[in-house]
C-alpha cells in the first residue's frame, strides 16, 4: 500500500505546508474562538436585558404586595371598629365586614390577574427576544464565516489557480456548445 496516496486522501488537521487539503484544526479551533468572542461580546447585553426586566417584575411584584397588604389592613381596621361598636351596630358591622371582604378579594383578584399577566407578558417577551438574538447571532456568525472563507479564498488563490479556473471553464463551455453545433 502506498502511503502518499493515502496521505493525500486522507483528512489534513494541522499541516499548513499541505497545499491540496487545508488544514482543518485550525479552521475548527478558529471557528470556536469566533463563537467564543460572539459569546463575550453580546453576554453583557442580554444580562442587562433579563436584569432590568427582572426590576420591573420585583417592582410590580412588590406593588402587588402592597396593594394586597393595604386592603388587609382596611379588613383588619374595619374588625377591630367592629369588635367595638354596640349590638345596635351589628348590621353596619356586618355590612362593612362583606364589603371590605369583597374589596379584598377584589384587590387581590385584581392584583393576581396583572400579576399574571405581567408573568405572562414577561415570559413571551423575553421568548421574543431570545429568539431575535438567537437570530442575530446566527446571522451575524454566518456573516462571519461567509467573510472569513472569502477572505481565506482570496488570499490561497493564485494566479496560476485561476488562470487554469478560467480555461477549465471555457473548455467545458466549448463541450457544451460543440455538440450543440454538430446537431
Amino acid at each position: 500500500m502506498d502511503h502518499g496516496t493515502h496521505e493525500a486522501h486522507g483528512m489534513n488537521w494541522f499541516e499548513w505546508s499541505n497545499e491540496e487539503a487545508p488544514a482543518l484544526g485550525f479552521m475548527i479551533i478558529n471557528f470556536a474562538l469566533l463563537l467564543a468572542i460572539v459569546f463575550m461580546i453580546v453576554r453583557k447585553p442580554i444580562s442587562k436585558m433579563v436584569t432590568a426586566r427582572r426590576e420591573g417584575l420585583e417592582a410590580a411584584l412588590k406593588e402587588a404586595n402592597e396593594l394586597r397588604e393595604e386592603a388587609q389592613k382596611a379588613l383588619r381596621s374595619a374588625t377591630e371598629r367592629m369588635d367595638t361598636l354596640d349590638l345596635e351596630m351589628a348590621r353596619i358591622r356586618e355590612d362593612i365586614l362583606n364589603a371590605g371582604l369583597a374589596e379584598t378579594r377584589r384587590i387581590t383578584e385584581d392584583a393576581e390577574r396583572r400579576l399574571k399577566r405581567m408573568e405572562d407578558e414577561s415570559a413571551a417577551l423575553l421568548e421574543q427576544e431570545t429568539a431575535r438574538m438567537s437570530a442575530e447571532i446566527r446571522r451575524e456568525v454566518v456573516d462571519a464565516i461567509v467573510s472569513t472563507a472569502q477572505r481565506v479564498i482570496s488570499e490561497k488563490i493564485q494566479d496560476s489557480d485561476h488562470d487554469r479556473l478560467a480555461e477549465d471553464y471555457m473548455r467545458s463551455m466549448n463541450e457544451i456548445t460543440t455538440p450543440a453545433k454538430e446537431q
